[in-house]
C-alpha cells in the first residue's frame, strides 16, 4: 500500500497576502457594481441627492472597472510566470539527467571483451550520482534533502551506490536482517510503486531503525524491469512534512530511468 499521506506545513507571510488580495479582487468588482446600480437607482428617487448619488455611482462603477482590469493583468502575469517556471525547471531536469542519459548509450554499446566489472561498476555509480543530482535540484532548497540510489549486491545485501546532497552516510542492509528483510519484501511486491512517509515518528515500515534526529521524512521508489529487482532510490530530510506526493513522482521517474541502466550493465556483466 502506498504511504501517500501529508502534513500541513506553515503558510507564509507572503502566502496570506496573495491569497486575501486575490479574495478582494474577486469580490470588490461586484461588490462595488451592485452599490452603483443601487445609488442610480435612488438618484432617480431622490431629487435633492441625485447628483451626488450619481456621482458616487459613476465612481464605484469606475474603482469597480479598475480592480477588474488589475485582476485580468495579474492572471495573465501569473499565468506566464508559471508556464516559464515550468519550462525552466523541465529544463533544468534535462541538463541534470542529460549526462547520465548519454553514458547510459555508452554503456548499451560497450563490447563485453572490452569491458570489466569494475568498469562497468563505476559507469552506473556515475549515472546514479547524476540521478541524485537531478533529484535534489528538483527539491525544494529548504528542505536540505539527502538523495540515494541502493543498488542490490548478491547474495543479500542493499549498499548505497551513490548519493547526494545532506552529508548524512546512509547504511547498508542485510536481506537476512527485519529492517532489510522488509525492504525486499516492499521491493518484491507485484507491482511496487513509490512510498512517502510524511513523519516517521508517526508512521514508519515495520522494523524501521532510521536516524530519526537526522531525518523525519523520507521517499523510496523501487528500481526494478521485467520482474528483475535492481536497487532503490531514495530521498530523506530531517523535518517532517517536507516531501510531497509530487516528490514520490519525480523519485518515480528517475528509478524507471535507472532500471534499464542496470538491466544494460548486468547483461554485458553476464556475457
Amino acid at each position: 500500500m502506498s504511504k501517500q499521506s501529508r502534513a500541513g506545513g506553515p503558510v507564509s507571510r507572503g502566502g496570506i497576502w496573495t491569497d486575501r488580495s486575490s479574495l478582494l479582487l474577486t469580490v470588490a468588482p461586484t461588490t462595488l457594481a451592485g452599490i452603483a446600480t443601487a445609488f442610480m437607482g435612488w438618484a432617480q428617487l431622490d431629487g435633492g441627492m441625485a447628483t451626488i448619488l450619481r456621482t458616487a455611482a459613476i465612481i464605484a462603477g469606475a474603482v469597480a472597472t479598475a480592480l477588474l482590469l488589475i485582476k485580468a493583468v495579474r492572471e495573465d502575469k501569473e499565468k506566464k510566470s508559471a508556464t516559464d517556471a515550468r519550462y525552466e525547471t523541465m529544463k533544468e531536469l534535462r541538463n541534470k539527467l542529460g549526462p547520465a542519459l548519454d553514458l547510459m548509450a555508452e554503456i548499451a554499446s560497450v563490447d563485453p571483451a572490452d569491458s570489466s566489472r569494475e568498469v562497468l561498476h563505476e559507469s552506473l555509480k556515475t549515472i546514479a550520482t547524476h540521478c541524485c543530482s537531478a533529484l535534489g535540484a528538483m527539491m525544494p532548497a529548504s528542505t536540505d534533502v539527502r538523495a540515494i540510489v541502493y543498488a542490490v549486491k548478491e547474495p543479500n545485501e542493499l549498499y548505497p551506490l551513490a548519493r547526494l546532497g545532506r552529508n548524512d552516510v546512509p547504511r547498508t542492509f542485510s536481506f537476512d536482517k527485519p529492517d532489510g528483510a522488509e525492504i525486499l519484501t516492499y521491493l518484491s511486491g507485484s507491482s511496487p510503486e513509490g512510498e512517502l512517509y510524511t513523519d516517521t515518528s508517526a508512521e514508519a515500515p515495520e522494523h524501521y531503525k532510521g536516524d530519526q534526529a537526522r531525518y523525519r521524512t523520507f521517499i523510496r521508489a523501487p528500481i526494478w524491469s521485467s520482474g528483475a529487482i535492481f536497487g532503490m532510490v531514495a530521498v530523506d530530510a530531517p523535518r517532517a512534512g517536507s516531501l510531497s506526493k509530487g516528490d514520490v513522482f519525480l523519485a518515480e521517474l528517475i528509478a524507471a530511468e535507472l532500471a534499464p541502466a542496470f538491466a544494460i550493465a548486468a547483461a554485458v556483466g553476464r556475457s
